[in-house]
């Protein structure tokens, strides 16, 4: 199971709740379980009620099998979506359904979206500049014997 895979099934669900036919916390649910799926199956599962592909959503790339072949932008946005961006999104929904569920009036949910989507979008923009490989935990070092002098 891939990022990329992940990533276009959160992309396909985000289409069905434009679309109406997802409420707000069936696409949060469906989104936290996809961007969690471990499994081909896990990620069928959210999918199994919606139709196969929505009108206007372009059928996905075709992926480059060659060993080694890793697209390390593609990798930076893809741990970015999945750590910054989907929760981003996930409370910004929550925060407008609860605004809705209290009545409206002045829209104050605009404040914490806008205040924790500026943080989003300038990890965002680091993940399009930074030079390198996708941010790890810890370095990984291969086991041997100190180097001698």
């Amino acid at each position: 199971m891939s990022d990329v895979e992940r990533d276009q099934a959160v992309s396909l669900l985000a289409e069905h709740f434009a679309e109406g036919r997802l409420t707000p916390s069936e696409f949060d649910q469906r989104t936290t379980e996809a961007l969690s799926a471990r499994t081909r199956g896990e990620l069928d599962h959210v999918m199994v009620d919606l139709p196969a592909v929505p009108a206007g959503v372009p059928a996905p790339p075709a992926m480059d099998a060659t060993p080694g072949s890793v697209d390390r932008q593609g990798s930076r946005m893809a741990h970015w979506r999945r750590s910054s961006l989907a929760p981003w999104a996930i409370f910004a929904v929550f925060f407008v359904v609860v605004w809705v569920a209290t009545g409206g009036g002045y829209f104050w949910p605009v404040w914490p979206i806008m205040g924790w989507g500026l943080g989003v979008a300038i990890n965002g923009v680091k993940a399009l500049t930074e030079v390198g490989s996708p941010p790890t935990e810890h370095p990984r070092q291969l086991p041997g014997p100190p180097p001698s002098r």
